[in-house]
């Protein structure tokens, strides 16, 4: 029986990656993006892998959205909470909209699709997974970062304590936190800004969206039967000290 995966955010980067390994390894797919020109594009990259997959268009801020989500996925066996905002304003300058907007999307939506998609997996007696994507700003803070490392922090306890409530239904939560990771090649005209960041991190090197990729599938495998409640910080050694 082919497993079915969820992801939020498979349009771009890192969520764009976590799809093409699953795919890889032959799921099902049901892929959120934000655009039509990224359904568009994934269109043409799926059709050619031989597999099953739907695209819903939408915004993770819209309720009726999320909600029909309900209706037009009876089940899964993974979901994968992937998209996320972000917000690089000082402190005092975060305006409400902006506070709203970031919590709407990194934490409210993740509890929503979670909650939707472990009631299905109770009811239909499913073992399954639930991966957020964090952030190494889940386990730290950083200047400029305010309300980007309030909802990360927020999401790791949101892991550990769905993990909890979910684990005597064989359900396993867990989240990966990469350090930074280029998911957009313009990024690497900021050359200044990415030496200064890479000189903070022990092994010299970015994460990788492949990376990521691969330590989610792997948290979904039998291999990972027993790991629950936990993340997986991707980050080069920077958090663990100087």
């Amino acid at each position: 029986m082919k497993k079915i995966t969820l992801i939020t955010g498979a349009g771009r980067g890192i969520g764009k990656a976590i799809a093409l390994k699953f795919a890889e390894e032959k799921h099902i797919l049901y892929l959120l993006v934000q655009k039509k020109e990224q359904k568009k594009e994934l269109i043409k990259i799926f059709n050619q892998k031989k597999i099953k997959f739907y695209i819903f268009v939408g915004d993770l801020k819209n309720k009726k959205f999320i909600k029909s989500l309900e209706k037009k996925i009876s089940k899964v066996d993974n979901l994968i909470n992937n998209a996320a905002g972000a917000n690089t304003k000082y402190f005092t300058e975060v305006n409400s909209k902006e506070l709203n907007n970031i919590i709407d999307v990194n934490l409210k939506a993740t509890f929503e699709l979670s909650q939707i998609f472990s009631k299905k997996m109770i009811k239909k007696k499913i073992k399954g997974n639930i991966i957020n994507i964090s952030s190494q700003l889940g386990h730290m803070g950083a200047y400029n970062r305010t309300a980007y490392c309030m909802t990360k922090f927020g999401l790791e306890g949101l892991t550990k304590s769905m993990a909890l409530d979910l684990a005597k239904h064989n359900i396993r939560v867990n989240a990966v936190s990469p350090t930074k990771t280029i998911v957009n090649p313009s990024e690497l005209k900021k050359k200044k800004r990415l030496n200064i960041i890479k000189s903070k991190i022990p092994l010299g090197k970015f994460s990788t969206v492949e990376e990521i990729a691969g330590i989610t599938f792997f948290l979904t495998t039998d291999i990972a039967n027993s790991i629950t409640g936990t993340s997986i910080i991707s980050d080069g050694g920077w958090t663990a000290g100087r």
